[in-house]
């Protein structure tokens, strides 16, 4: 992971910022603010461990050098989004996003749209090919949100374990 990684936003008075494990702190607050999400995937309220979870798991064969992190900040500084990264999985010329949270009160807004246009397009001059993401199958909001990114199902994995719930997972791809 690198703090200097980032890409440029369209969005006027946000900044992507590269985040790593000193930034966990910071990051907990937007775990608050997506305890709705949480509670979806984890069937449990945010707690401190789940921000610094996303710097220690990794894709099989994956280590941190391949993990990217990438804050969406807000003009007073806190952290409103975050797109997690896996460079080359599940194979060369792929990323996965492993995670895309939007703090519930700017949602609905084209904030996540703009984010992951910003980081598709800063990906695609890295000469990325393609990219992949799974949406838990109770997700039906998330699952529309990609669909109308341009992403299509892949497979359908699982069960997969994640705090105290077991999901379904859609994996889903889309060229650059």
């Amino acid at each position: 992971m690198d703090k200097m990684i980032r890409f440029p936003i369209s969005l006027s008075g946000y900044e992507v910022e590269g985040l790593i494990e000193s930034d966990v702190p910071r990051l907990a607050g937007l775990y608050q603010a997506c305890s709705d999400y949480v509670l979806l995937e984890r069937g449990e309220m945010p707690n401190a461990g789940m921000a610094r979870e996303e710097f220690e798991n990794f894709p099989p064969n994956r280590t941190a050098a391949d993990k990217f992190m990438f804050g969406l900040k807000a003009t007073d500084g806190e952290i409103v989004g975050l797109l997690a990264c896996d460079r080359d999985y599940p194979q060369a010329g792929c990323w996965w996003i492993a995670l895309l949270m939007i703090d519930k009160s700017f949602r609905g807004q084209g904030v996540g749209r703009a984010f992951c246009d910003d980081l598709f397009r800063w990906l695609k001059s890295r000469r990325v090919k393609r990219v992949e993401l799974g949406v838990l199958a109770e997700n039906e909001q998330a699952l529309r949100f990609w669909q109308r990114q341009g992403f299509e199902l892949l497979r359908i994995a699982g069960p997969v374990s994640f705090g105290a719930k077991e999901h379904m997972v859609q994996v889903l791809d889309r060229a650059l």
